[in-house]
């Protein structure tokens, strides 16, 4: 942690910030889209509705996986900058 810049831990909030941004989206947009597909049934009743729920199905577990493994990147990163402006603050 010697060569800590502000502009570098400033880089990491920003990151962080986004990346609280991006799942917050992701998770909601999923949502929606899921919830829309599945209002859907009763028109769009054919065989593409159908595979269209198998992709959604097969990519909602890593979705979630991706979602639960960031909320502890958010916090590992929250206690880096922590910890990286004690360090700039010493200077």
């Amino acid at each position: 942690m010697a060569d800590v810049s502000v502009r570098k831990v400033d880089a990491l909030v920003e990151f962080r910030a986004r990346l609280i941004k991006f799942n917050r989206e992701l998770a909601e947009d999923f949502n929606a889209m899921e919830r829309r597909w599945r209002d859907l049934h009763d028109i769009w009743n054919d065989d593409m509705y159908d595979r269209f729920g198998t992709a959604l199905a097969d990519v909602t577990p890593g979705i979630k996986r991706y979602l639960a493994a960031t909320e502890k990147h958010e916090a590992y990163l929250r206690s880096l900058i922590a910890r990286l402006k004690a360090v700039t603050d010493l200077r």
